[in-house]
């Protein structure tokens, strides 16, 4: 009975927190913030709602539409202030320079499993296998310790290898790295909201670690065998990392940078030899190993780019 009663509360009409808080939850996870910024306290010592009435509002339609939030979300993102363009001004920066009032379109990096999934997707290695045990991606030796057990980390291989961030196996204390570097979490308690960071950890993990190293070489595969000519192939890379129509002159940049990588590996055969079998790769039939490795590292860069790792 105790339990009816509470269940009867939680979603009671003279009880407005459960609709606010996942109306608030579910903006946090469309603009990057919350209307209410501490989206774990709606106490006293949380922030005060930017826009009240705003966050009112959508808890009320949530509610009267039936608690949908398929129905939530539509409203939101087919809303003029969900569809304002990301660019931001001089005057806008001074005016909002948080985008807490939505000024402008929300623009904020994607998630630690969504960046490793969108690198993986746009490699072509991405798997669709839904369900199953975690699985063990690859991660650089030595990083994962096991606190409590003698439990050791074995690179996943085939198909598990490349599954999406949410089948990987996570231990408290001792959590995938690479995930932790793109703000995670380590497990060890409940995290409602992950706060963003910008550090030179995440550049350095998008460039060496194995699963964007592997990820670098499957796209660098599909840019080759899709497109004939350097131009081409920078265009058909920038094309499936960035889903968008291309501003003129966008290649000459990774044309060049591809010119000076075979260069360079042409000098250094072995800095390509050890290129590609880092990232597990074989060079595509009529394709040199310098020339592939160059491709590699063009890829890299596509994949390391500001407008790839965030949502505008």
């Amino acid at each position: 009975l105790a339990r009816l009663d509470l269940a009867q509360w939680l979603v009671s009409r003279d009880n407005p927190l459960t609709p606010r808080v996942w109306a608030n939850r579910i903006w946090a996870r469309l603009f990057g913030v919350g209307i209410v910024e501490t989206e774990e306290d709606f106490g006293a010592l949380g922030s005060a709602p930017t826009n009240p009435e705003l966050l009112d509002w959508l808890a009320a339609e949530y509610r009267d539409n039936g608690w949908s939030l398929k129905k939530l979300i539509k409203t939101i993102v087919m809303s003029d202030t969900y569809r304002q363009a990301s660019e931001i001004t001089p005057a806008l920066r001074d005016a909002d320079p948080r985008n807490l009032i939505q000024s402008r379109g929300a623009r904020f990096r994607l998630s630690a499993e969504v960046v490793r999934d969108q690198a993986l997707a746009v490699s072509g290695l991405l798997s669709a296998k839904m369900g199953g045990p975690p699985v063990m991606p690859p991660q650089p030796p030595g990083l994962w310790r096991s606190t409590y057990s003698g439990k050791t980390w074995v690179d996943a291989e085939g198909e598990d290898r490349f599954r999406r961030g949410l089948y990987t196996y996570l231990k408290r204390t001792t959590p995938y790295p690479s995930m932790v570097t793109f703000d995670g979490g380590s497990g060890e308690v409940c995290q409602i909201r992950r706060i963003h960071t910008n550090t030179p950890l995440q550049a350095l993990v998008m460039l060496n670690d194995p699963v964007y190293l592997e990820a670098a070489a499957g796209l660098a595969r599909r840019m080759i065998e899709d497109a004939e000519t350097t131009a081409s192939r920078a265009a058909r890379g920038l094309r499936l990392a960035l889903i968008r129509p291309l501003r003129k002159g966008e290649t000459a940049p990774l044309m060049e940078l591809q010119k000076e990588a075979q260069k360079a590996f042409e000098a250094a055969p072995e800095k390509a030899d050890a290129l590609v079998k880092s990232a597990r790769a074989i060079e595509p039939k009529g394709v040199s190993k310098p020339a592939f490795a160059a491709w590699v590292v063009t890829a890299s860069a596509i994949l390391n780019l500001d407008e790839f790792l965030n949502r505008r």
